[in-house]
């Protein structure tokens, strides 16, 4: 499998284990709903039924951390529509000689609308976990990132580190040049072609001089970057030139 896709798919289990959070929150709605409902002369018994949905609620939110993956989502959005759904019914139709509580109203539409969008997340999530690495390919892949973090462009020439922000460190294999986030488990995976380092031509003696970083065309903030790992961009890039490439200094040859 091409890493872009396990890049791709790794990146989709962290969106998917962020989003775990949100159960807290709409957890703590439910919450706040029950009471209110309560408080209007819900029947005490039917407190089980919403301490089992918030149960219930803060349960998915561990399993789309432990276990990312479009059926989360799924799991969520029934959840939340058995809870707007059953917040509706009862200030509607369940709770005679009252008005209904505006406030419970307001709040259990915006529960309903997310449990919707819960269910259009899970219909592309299906589509985009069809294809899923295998465990070798995983633990292939996390090994690499903790390769990159640990590497040291001074004792390895594949390796370079870029201090801007945010901060990547990066390994030049091949034709495909590998980005983790210094600080963090971010990852970009581009071709010769997708990448870019320019550094400024003065030598400082320092063993430092200021560069710019551009991947896909997107330039990063200015930062200083050492001599090791600009000898082994350069060794890299003079194997892999850029097609019609000025030269890779700021304001010269470098």
């Amino acid at each position: 499998m091409r890493l872009q896709q396990v890049a791709a798919y790794r990146e989709l289990c962290r969106g998917v284990r962020r989003s775990g959070r949100d159960n807290i929150v709409f957890a703590a709605l439910m919450a706040f709903l029950a009471y209110m409902v309560w408080k209007g002369g819900l029947n005490p018994f039917l407190l089980i039924f919403y301490g089992v949905l918030i149960g219930s609620e803060l349960a998915v939110g561990l399993f789309k951390w432990a276990v990312p993956s479009a059926e989360g989502h799924l799991f969520d959005g029934l959840v939340l529509i058995v809870f707007a759904g059953a917040n509706l019914a009862i200030e509607f139709i369940g709770v005679r000689g009252r008005m209904p509580n505006a406030v419970v109203i307001l709040i259990s539409l915006l529960i309903l609308s997310q449990a919707i969008n819960r269910f259009r997340f899970y219909a592309q999530l299906r589509r985009l976990f069809a294809e899923r690495p295998s465990g070798e390919h995983m633990a292939w892949f996390d090994d690499l990132v903790r390769e990159i973090h640990a590497s040291d462009p001074q004792s390895d020439e594949l390796a370079v580190d870029l201090p801007t922000q945010p901060p990547w460190k990066a390994r030049l294999l091949g034709s495909t040049v590998f980005f983790v986030t210094a600080r963090g488990n971010e990852v970009l995976v581009t071709g010769p072609d997708d990448f870019e380092i320019r550094r400024e031509k003065i030598d400082h003696g320092t063993g430092r001089r200021r560069a710019i970083l551009r991947i896909h065309g997107m330039p990063y903030p200015e930062f200083e970057i050492n001599d090791a790992t600009w000898a082994n961009y350069q060794k890299w890039r003079a194997a892999h030139p850029l097609p019609d490439s000025p030269s890779t200094a700021i304001g010269g040859a470098g």
